[in-house]
């Protein structure tokens, strides 16, 4: 049963992964790739995975109680393993499908600093240090570091509303019989 529980989770963050890496997608082909419509798309892709993900596992997996800490541990994990994914896409959305992108936000960057009086070399040597940051594993690490976060703050929230107790007499009965 262990085997499946852990399986629903990873499943259910896999999903998760892929719903957002098709918001960014969306975001992209619209061209409001930093905006608030994509804020509130992954929003409500982490707060719909996250609550409909722990009403089944409660219900399907834990008999239908759920502690407060089961639920946010498990929309925690979820949101680890769907920031994975959303890395694996990151780095594939910076280095083939649109590479020019990270070229145009170092010229932005370098165009802010300068404006704000830093000089040409101080300039250079941060665009350097952004350029050093371009890893695939950094992307992939990033991604589930960002998405575990926001899960967790998403879990937080929405395991106060899933969270069930059971009656501890009837528990302590059934061990009796």
């Amino acid at each position: 049963m262990n085997k499946h529980k852990s399986r629903f989770v990873l499943n259910q963050g896999t999903f998760m992964g892929l719903a957002l890496v098709a918001v960014y997608f969306l975001v992209h082909l619209i061209g409001q790739m930093d905006s608030f419509i994509h804020n509130i798309l992954t929003w409500v892709v982490y707060a719909g995975f996250i609550y409909k993900s722990m009403a089944r596992y409660r219900d399907e997996y834990q008999k239908g109680f759920l502690s407060y800490g089961q639920g946010v541990w498990m929309g925690t994990r979820m949101g680890i393993f769907a920031g994975i994914i959303v890395g694996a896409y990151l780095f594939l959305y910076l280095k083939v499908i649109n590479p020019e992108y990270l070229n145009e936000m170092i010229v932005q960057m370098e165009e802010a600093y300068l404006e704000m009086g830093f000089k040409e070399d101080e300039v250079a040597q941060m665009s350097e240090m952004f350029s050093l940051t371009t890893n695939p594993v950094i992307y992939i690490f990033s991604g589930s570091l960002g998405a575990g976060f926001s899960a967790l703050i998403f879990s937080l929230i929405i395991a106060i509303f899933q969270k069930r107790k059971g009656d501890a007499f009837a528990e302590a009965m059934k061990e009796i019989e």
